[in-house]
């Protein structure tokens, strides 16, 4: 069902809204101290060709990687990690002070926003406050780190970046009817806490790997959907331009992704920044190429060049051959019953002598027999036809599937592209990896793309890329936490985005990462843990004017909520949401996710699981995500925008989705549900209980109790709109004063943003 806008009362006045959300929209200028620097650590020398690559190395993201030593601060006792050491010194250097510790509610819930993606409940948030242990935040992280909820999170930063859709997008828009299973797969990997050095082999090269069970063999499998899932021209498209077309959108996400490189542009040129030559791109293309994503199989009535499929389990290419086997020849069978009911009615009236021009092997070879009698003929074809109509009308179902590539029949170096077009071929250059990093020989063995090489060289911090890619990753959860990276152009580290503003800070944690073998989760503690993610976000004005952008990190940064987390947290509070992982939530769509014309079976958006399981189309996104600043899926997302318009705050008004969510927070809350004890029996009149449920509503939607004057002022509201409402059926106008008070508060700052 999709969700329609519906007109109610309105709840805040949307201007009030917008001021309450505006302290977001600061100043973004670099720090008055090191600015200059940071910008000039990015000039070349006017004399280096920017895209030679030996040249190239004495970039800062390229530089060998040394574990820095902690500086020294004068305030001793304010560290609590390697993290606030890196932090204060270029802080003390400005003479600047950090914010003190943020209160230990919005300390709680900036927690389970940032590792779960959901607010604490009023009894969680009560219980971390009254914490006696001394390590009550480390308790509260590692609780967080083991959950389900967290790989969700988290999981989901990761698709942005994979440019995960349940859509192919672009010219025909066709169903990925499997890829939820990379989804899932990517979710689970983060919650057995996959090392990311094996979680990106296994993206990039999975089903190259060696397995010992056909689980294993499976789940590597479904990784490599990573290449397949990105969006394809599928209409009118050359088979060689097609080609190129997928290795060179495969090319630039990995490059964004893991190295945080603009490759792309090295597809037509040499890199006319980094250093990146043309014949660089075209060692990389030569390995993808000799990657096969696509395939021919049956879609929409035709035979068709589409994403690859794999079956799953022992018996899974039997089932998918099977499959396919069907739709590939029901065009034959279809004409084969046809013959054979011409041959039956032949035979009926008795006109044996044109069933061999006519009917060929529409004739059941008992009904041929001419030594049979007439009606024996007859019976035997009716058998016969019965026998086709029936395997006609009864398709295999589909088996379970899942997007795989596979290395090509015969691997082969590729050609540079003159001008980029694929009909101007130029010099044949073997496969290989950036030399910027590594200028080897790539040892690719005879018959192989190169894909598992590739994978190992992303990784290899001794001999590939290994530095880079820790530098890229660990920046990407420093901006998940924090709120900024260190370097703020996340998916670009070269000479056109930004230098770090702590460089070694983001050595130490790129070198903390690989120290950990590679693992998430003890990245995010040690950030979670430090004092630096634990200030609080108030305003100073001394250190505005010297660090407007709060590059230094004096305060902590005041974010808003992401779509999902938004929709998550009102499912939350209106007890509705249903935290059990979901398979596919496409299942119900035709062939086509957005059909030409009338597009009449559009993605649902009604379900009660976390949002991270939607359907993401692309093209029609749900409305929330299209108007919240959601990734774009067509490419990488290191950093989704962040925008502040009208259209927002009218959405929260009238989308029907926060409505329904704000009438179902209402019942709970005069139910007495929710764990909110003693809640029950409350009766409308008087201002004493109404003044109480004010209580258990904030406990409920915020976590936290409402101040004086805004219990009075809820409290009023909701009085005064129940006898406006007021009609015989008290109850409803109890109900709906309260479903708008609830309302008011999913269109609160307080709610929608995270100090």
């Amino acid at each position: 069902m999709t969700q329609k806008l519906r007109l109610r009362l309105p709840v805040l006045p949307l201007i009030a809204i917008a001021a309450a959300t505006a302290a977001l929209a600061a100043p973004d200028v670099d720090p008055k101290d090191g600015g200059a620097a940071e910008r000039s650590a990015n000039i070349r020398p006017s004399n280096i060709r920017p895209s030679d690559p030996i040249a190239g190395r004495t970039h800062w993201a390229f530089a060998p990687l040394v574990r820095p030593e902690i500086p020294a601060v004068a305030a001793t006792d304010w560290p609590r990690s390697p993290i606030d050491g890196f932090v204060l010194s270029r802080l003390e250097a400005q003479g600047l002070r950090p914010a003190p510790d943020a209160d230990r509610r919005v300390l709680a819930r900036r927690i389970h926003v940032a590792l779960a993606g959901l607010p604490p409940t009023a009894a969680q948030l009560h219980a971390f406050a009254l914490d006696p242990r001394a390590d009550a935040v480390e308790q509260l992280v590692d609780e967080l780190l083991g959950s389900r909820q967290f790989a969700e999170r988290w999981g989901r930063h990761w698709l942005d970046l994979a440019r995960y859709a349940d859509s192919n997008g672009l010219d025909e828009n066709f169903l990925l009817r499997e890829a939820w299973r990379y989804r899932n797969w990517v979710i689970d990997a983060i919650e057995r806490d996959v090392p990311f050095d094996r979680f990106l082999v296994e993206q990039i090269a999975g089903d190259l790997l060696p397995y010992d069970s056909i689980e294993a063999r499976d789940r590597q499998r479904i990784a490599a959907g990573f290449l397949v899932v990105g969006p394809k021209v599928l209409l009118g498209n050359d088979a060689e331009n097609q080609r190129l077309e997928i290795a060179d959108e495969q090319i630039d996400t990995i490059g964004r992704t893991v190295l945080g490189l603009t490759l792309g542009c090295a597809r037509c040129h040499d890199h006319k920044f980094d250093p990146v030559p043309t014949a660089d791109y075209y060692g990389l293309a030569g390995i993808l190429t000799s990657t096969q994503v696509m395939e021919q199989r049956h879609m929409l009535g035709e035979q068709r060049v589409m994403e690859r499929l794999v079956g799953l389990g022992a018996d899974g290419d039997a089932l998918d051959s099977a499959y396919e086997t069907y739709w590939r020849e029901r065009p034959a069978l279809e004409a084969r019953a046809k013959r054979a009911k011409t041959a039956l009615e032949l035979l009926e009236r008795g006109d044996a002598s044109e069933l061999a021009k006519q009917v060929g092997d529409g004739l059941a070879e008992r009904a041929a027999d001419e030594s049979l009698t007439a009606g024996e003929r007859i019976a035997a074809q009716k058998a016969h036809l019965d026998a086709l109509a029936a395997a006609v009308a009864k398709p295999p179902e589909i088996p379970p599937r899942a997007m795989i590539p596979c290395d090509a029949g015969a691997p082969s170096d590729e050609h540079v592209r003159l001008a980029g077009r694929f009909d101007r071929r130029g010099d044949q250059v073997p496969r290989g990896f950036l030399r910027v990093l590594d200028d080897a020989p790539a040892a690719i063995p005879a018959g192989a793309s190169g894909r598992l090489e590739l994978a190992r060289w992303l990784t290899d911090v001794e001999h590939g890329a290994g530095r880079l890619t820790a530098r890229v990753f660990a920046n990407r959860v420093w901006q998940h936490l924090i709120g900024q990276g260190i370097v703020r152009t996340v998916d670009n580290f070269g000479r056109t985005g930004e230098a770090p503003s702590h460089p070694e800070l983001l050595d130490w944690l790129a070198s903390e990462l690989i120290a950990s073998r590679w693992s998430l989760r003890h990245l995010v503690r040690e950030i979670a843990r430090s004092r630096t993610f634990a200030m609080a976000s108030r305003h100073d004005g001394a250190a505005t004017t010297v660090d407007p952008g709060n590059r230094l990190l004096w305060r902590a940064h005041r974010r808003r909520l992401e779509p999902e987390a938004f929709r998550d947290a009102m499912l939350l509070a209106a007890g509705t949401l249903e935290l059990e992982p979901v398979g596919s939530t496409v299942s119900y769509l035709g062939d086509q996710a957005t059909a030409v014309g009338a597009n009449t079976n559009r993605r649902r958006t009604d379900f009660s699981c976390r949002s991270v399981y939607l359907p993401v189309i692309r093209n029609d996104l749900p409305e929330l995500f299209a108007v919240f600043d959601f990734a774009d899926p067509h490419r990488t997302t290191g950093l989704r925008p962040e925008t502040m318009v009208a259209t927002q705050g009218l959405f929260i008004l009238n989308d029907e989705s926060v409505i329904a969510a704000a009438d179902a927070t209402a019942r709970r809350l005069l139910a007495g549900g929710g764990g909110l004890a003693g809640s029950g029996g409350l009766e409308s009149g008087g201002g004493l209980e109404t003044r109480v449920l004010v209580e258990r509503l904030f406990a409920l939607v915020l976590g936290s109790p409402p101040s004086d004057a805004e219990r009075d002022d809820i409290a009023r509201f909701v009085e005064t709109t129940r006898m406006r409402l007021a009609t015989d059926d008290d109850a409803g106008a109890r109900e709906r004063a309260w479903s708008l008070a609830c309302h008011a508060l999913f269109a609160s700052s307080r709610f929608q943003i995270v100090e």
